[in-house]
């Protein structure tokens, strides 16, 4: 009797602590192989962490039509970002995960997931003011244009009558500024051919 109660008291305390050890890990094989992935309008983000870097484990991520993962390896984790282009229309991102300890997918550790990038909403751009332009002042820009005289060159204008001189003209003499000197040289000539004269009139009346 008494060893059957010392086998039985070994058998509960055996279970008592399997009891206690067993939340345990299975807590810890909950928390473990954790994957955190975002998407927003423009980038995808890539979080997998606590995966067992003993086994293999793959990461292929496609962005629309772009393969820019393809099953590439990592350890125990693996942490990045993507940026997704300029887009108008909603853009598809797919994640694929794979690890040995998860072949079937069954406990979520490898998986497969899509996220969908939306169009990126368009802020309102402001035009730059521009200041009102200001004509300059002073001078204009246009050139003045005059208007030529009409007629013919060497007349007066249109409208003017022309000088003309008034009563007979009288013909040119040819005479200019020294026909005063030479009248009085030919009164001189005159007035002395006369007093010659008179003295040889004189000398026969003396002899009778």
């Amino acid at each position: 009797m008494a060893g059957q109660r010392r086998i039985s008291g070994g058998l509960v305390a055996a279970a008592a602590g399997i009891g206690l050890v067993a939340p345990l890990v299975l807590a810890g094989t909950a928390s473990a192989h954790t994957s955190r992935t975002g998407i927003t309008c423009d980038k995808v983000t890539v979080d997998l962490t606590a995966y067992n870097a003993k086994s293999s484990n793959t990461v292929t991520l496609v962005i629309g039509a772009d393969t820019v993962l393809d099953k590439v390896a990592f350890g125990g984790s693996f942490q990045q970002e993507f940026k997704v282009a300029a887009h108008t229309a909603d853009v598809t991102a797919t994640l694929t995960v794979r690890t040995d300890e998860d072949k079937d997918g069954k406990k979520g550790w490898s998986f497969t997931k899509q996220l969908v990038a939306h169009e990126c909403p368009v802020s309102p751009s402001t035009p730059p003011s521009t200041p009102p332009s200001t004509p300059p002042t002073g001078h204009s820009s246009t050139p003045s244009t005059s208007t030529p005289p009409t007629g013919t060159p060497g007349t007066s204008p249109a409208g003017t009558p022309s000088a003309s001189p008034t009563g007979p003209q009288l013909a040119s003499t040819g005479g200019g500024s020294n026909a005063g000197v030479l009248a009085a040289a030919g009164v001189g000539v005159i007035a002395v051919g006369g007093g010659v004269l008179f003295a040889l009139r004189r000398r026969p009346s003396r002899r009778h």
